[in-house]
């Protein structure tokens, strides 16, 4: 069956001019800086660049190489915070409720299944500088706006805004980087038809919006993008979705890119002639090192490596 299916981003999505790192009761968290500007963007205008940027920081994760901040910073300062409050919460509008539903509470209460927390303690994990007054009052604000608002649509708009894609809003270092860590060693797993040990974390889609105001005149539906998480998670879908998959991993460079022919192995022409250059030396490059400008850096100790180092402890 082939659909025509539409991205869409909300109108009331925004990101700050500028983002700091802080750390807050030991734990490192990005938000926008005090005298930061908002404006408002679209996340789905250059997604396939937003998919491979988050890949290619979860690339770093995973084989452990050093995230400078200004990294992240340049992120958050072009695409805006991921969304994982709203994200997380099964209650759609848990802001209403007394207590939110945890799909993901291992991050949150270090628990492994589904947990219910206090509204107050879920919404001080994501907007830590605000004291108990403050939560208060924003919870009675979003609360009085509900009572008012004519649509749902209005009312997914209006909480966002007030919530994560506040100036007081911030996201965790640790669970930004297991966030795209996930994603890349999903892409390798499925690459390599290797089937995953665990379940990987946060990859699914949650609270989508539908819109099938055009079923009818384009024979075609589409989604509605309300945070940056829910574009990255269902452009992801999509790309592994299809019959010819062009986003891959680059043979050399292991970096994350979307091919323009579906035959490629490399993200750049740089890439292919420098693993022409290895090739041509009949050297064997495996996954064990890391390729740089530099030359080649270990990654995990080669199996060679390994058991001379297991002789000479033996020997010692």
């Amino acid at each position: 069956m082939k659909t025509n299916i539409r991205l869409e981003s909300s109108q009331f999505c925004y990101v700050y001019s500028k983002y700091k790192i802080q750390e807050i009761d030991g734990k490192k968290y990005i938000m926008p800086e005090a005298n930061a500007t908002k404006k408002n963007i679209s996340i789905t205008e250059h997604i396939d660049d937003l998919l491979v940027e988050t890949l290619n920081i979860g690339k770093k994760e995973f084989l452990k190489e050093t995230i400078q901040e200004f990294e992240l910073l340049n992120y958050f300062s072009k695409y805006g915070s991921l969304g994982f409050m709203i994200d997380f919460a099964i209650n759609k509008y848990f802001i209403l409720d007394d207590k939110v539903a945890i799909r993901e509470a291992f991050y949150i209460t270090k628990k492994e299944n589904i947990d219910f927390i206090n509204i107050d303690e879920y919404l001080k994990f994501f907007l830590p500088k605000l004291n108990k007054r403050d939560i208060s009052s924003l919870i009675k604000k979003c609360k009085d706006i509900a009572s008012d608002t004519i649509k749902e649509d209005y009312l997914t708009s209006i909480i966002n805004e007030f919530l994560i894609y506040s100036e007081h809003y911030a996201e965790p270092v640790e669970l930004i980087l297991n966030y795209a860590r996930s994603l890349y060693k999903n892409l390798i797993s499925t690459l390599e038809n290797k089937p995953l040990t665990m379940k990987l974390p946060f990859l699914s889609v949650n609270h989508l919006t539908q819109n099938i105001d055009d079923l009818y005149y384009n024979n075609s539906f589409g989604f509605t993008i309300n945070y940056l998480k829910q574009a990255i998670d269902i452009s992801y879908s999509m790309q592994m979705a299809q019959d010819v998959r062009l986003l891959k991993i680059c043979n050399f460079c292991e970096k994350a890119f979307i091919a323009n022919n579906p035959k490629a192995e490399y993200d750049t022409p740089q890439c292919k002639n420098k693993a022409n250059v290895y090739k041509s030396r009949g050297k064997t490059i495996s996954r064990n090192v890391i390729h740089t400008d530099d030359g080649i850096t270990v990654k995990i100790p080669s199996k060679e490596l390994s058991d001379s180092l297991i002789k000479g402890l033996k020997r010692k």
